[in-house]
This record gives C-alpha cells, structure tokens and sequence, in this order.
C-alpha cells in the first residue's frame, strides 16, 4: 500500500495522535487508498502527508520527508517488513512488525 501511494520502495512515517495535530497553511485533501484507510495530499502539489487507518481514529501518520527537519525523526521499527524489497537495506536491523495487508 506505501508503495503505490508514495511511488517509492517504502514510506517512512511518524505516528501521532490526531487530537494533538493542526494543519497550519491548509487542510490536506483526502483519497480512500485501500478499504482500510484514507491518505491526504497536498491539493495545490500533491505531495504525499499523511496516512490513517479506519480503526484507528486517534492516530495518524504523517510522512517524514515532509517535515522541516526530518533528521530528527529517526525510524524506530518497520512495519509491513514482509513485503520488503530484496535491495532495500535502509533500517534491516530495526524491530519488524508484520502487516496482513496486501493493496
């Protein structure tokens, strides 16, 4: 599902909760990426911003390379690490936590 909605090999993404966060210039536009989730986008470029997932109301992710200093936001597990590319070495060594989603 990253892949297809970043045009990359994975998405590197930070999890908050949605209560705390505010969209400063303008509120993303919205898609339905899977049956389980929606993605927003810029509506003026459409950069990818954010992801969240239906059952999870409370929380949404928010893509990193997006961010003013995104070097402070080191990764701190993979997720959906089953589907890794067989070149992809970026953060091998980082917990793994496992995905039954296939979009």
């Amino acid at each position: 599902m990253c892949r297809r909605a970043t045009g990359s090999a994975f998405a590197v993404l930070a999890w908050v909760p949605s209560p705390d966060l505010t969209w400063v210039d303008a509120t993303p536009a919205y898609r339905r990426s899977s049956p389980i989730a929606q993605r927003g986008f810029c509506p003026a470029c459409g950069s990818p911003l954010s992801l969240a997932y239906d059952v999870s109301p409370g929380e949404i992710a928010l893509h990193v390379g997006t961010f003013d200093d995104p070097a402070r936001l080191e990764p701190r597990y993979n997720y959906g690490s089953g589907q890794r590319l067989g070149w992809v070495c970026c953060g091998v060594d980082l917990p793994h936590r496992e995905t039954e989603e296939r979009w």
